[in-house]
């Protein structure tokens, strides 16, 4: 029983890691998704060119280039697909099966608000985000073949960020922020004593701080140049391991699991062409590297478990352009190419992830002095990958192909007082 006893935990803790590495709109597991207007260009302009308080998120600094007090709100409704094709999973006396797991994601959205207003004779200003910026939920049908890995995952984050930007210069903005973060996640497997199959499950949350700091630069009329970093957040998850339906060997643990956020910096640039037309190009680091390790301590103090991840830092490179067709519509639209922190050695069924390409499009229209109306869609294509692990201490052999796309749809609003 022992034997199995770690294969549940080692099966829980590569879990928990995989939590924060399947978003089902952007590799790694982080969502970008926090300003339609920003995803009508792929965010192609979102350090430097957002003209709403969505900027709160995306670089604090941008505040100063606001008109006035105002509030922005917006949900992103991610449409994710996967399939998993079993190529040749082997269970040793246990066996799989050859049902595929279905599609595991379903339609879900994702919600974001933002206010900010002017102080000290619009020199400076304060603001505040409300944003999930991490997350994930897949369910795999009952059976399945890589139940072995993953059946079940869920990940929460609610970020609150307070923010606070000063107009130095006529050409130089500095802003930015603190990060409340409440991290919740749940994940389950299924594990094997050869006799009986049972559940294995993780539940831990956790309240946790990070800040961000950016600034905007404009060296010339119709340039704007902007930069912004967001530390990396470690929580610590707090909560419960439990195997259940088993014969014999059945527990019920209290523990701790860490879950490590990457930092992220972001550089962009935009360039005013005419009195309609704005491009810009924009680059975003993912300290992905954050992830060596994942390890789960018990209450005592007893390392449970301590599972090697590998993780590889990433780029994320994004050009986009929007243009003025009347005082009334301004459309845009943007590409992205995003890579993926996974690798062959360690991608899961938690995390069928791969190299992701964006196709973005998005309008704002004007529907009072005071209110404007945003509209974006956005395809991704989600490369192939592969998947080859050893579950269940050894005896099952999990192989298969990846494919997977998700589409976006996005409304928001900005009101200005």
């Amino acid at each position: 029983m022992s034997i199995i006893r770690n294969s549940v935990l080692s099966s829980l803790l590569l879990g928990s890691i995989a939590l924060t590495s399947t978003t089902a709109d952007a590799a790694g597991f982080y969502i970008q998704e926090q300003s339609v207007k920003g995803l009508g260009s792929a965010f192609a302009g979102s350090v430097t060119s957002l003209e709403d308080a969505s900027t709160v998120y995306f670089n604090p600094a941008g505040m100063t280039k606001l008109d006035g007090m105002q509030i922005n709100a917006g949900a992103h409704l991610l449409i994710p697909s996967a399939s998993l094709n079993d190529t040749g999973t082997t269970g040793g006396p246990i066996t799989v099966g050859t049902n595929d797991g279905n599609d595991p994601y379903s339609a879900t959205p994702v919600p974001n608000f933002f206010a900010a207003m002017p102080i000290m004779d619009d020199r400076a200003w304060v603001g505040i985000g409300v944003t999930a910026p991490f997350g994930l939920a897949n369910d795999y049908s009952d059976g399945w073949f890589g139940r072995f890995d993953s059946t079940e995952t869920d990940l929460t984050t609610i970020n609150i960020s307070p923010a606070l930007a000063i107009e130095a210069t006529e050409w130089l903005s500095i802003g930015g922020g603190i990060d409340i973060q409440f991290a919740e996640a749940e994940l389950k497997s299924t594990v094997s004593n050869v006799v009986s199959e049972g559940t294995s499950s993780l539940k831990g949350k956790d309240w946790s701080l990070g800040y961000n700091v950016g600034i905007q630069i404009e060296p010339m009329e119709g340039t704007e140049i902007g930069a912004h970093y967001r530390s990396a957040i470690s929580h610590t998850l707090d909560g419960n391991i439990r195997l259940q339906g088993l014969t014999a060997g059945n527990f019920d643990l209290n523990g701790t699991a860490d879950l490590d956020l990457p930092d992220i910096a972001t550089f962009g640039i935009t360039q005013e062409v005419n009195d309609r037309l704005r491009v810009s190009g924009q680059a975003t680091w993912f300290g992905w590297n954050n992830f060596e390790e994942i390890r789960a301590v018990s209450d005592a103090g007893t390392t449970i478990s301590n599972v090697r991840q590998n993780y590889q830092t990433t780029w994320a490179f994004a050009v986009g352009a929007e243009y003025d067709v009347s005082d009334t519509w301004t459309v845009r639209a943007g590409y992205q190419h995003d890579s993926t922190p996974t690798t062959d050695e360690y991608r899961t069924t938690r995390t069928p992830d791969g190299d992701r390409n964006w196709f973005s499009t998005g309008a704002t229209y004007k529907i009072a002095p005071n209110l404007d109306l945003d509209l974006a869609a956005t395809y991704i294509d989600i490369a192939d990958e592969e998947i080859n692990l050893t579950r269940n201490s050894g005896l099952v052999n999990l192989r298969a192909d990846t494919e997977g796309s998700v589409g976006i749809l996005a409304l928001g609003f900005t009101y200005k007082f």
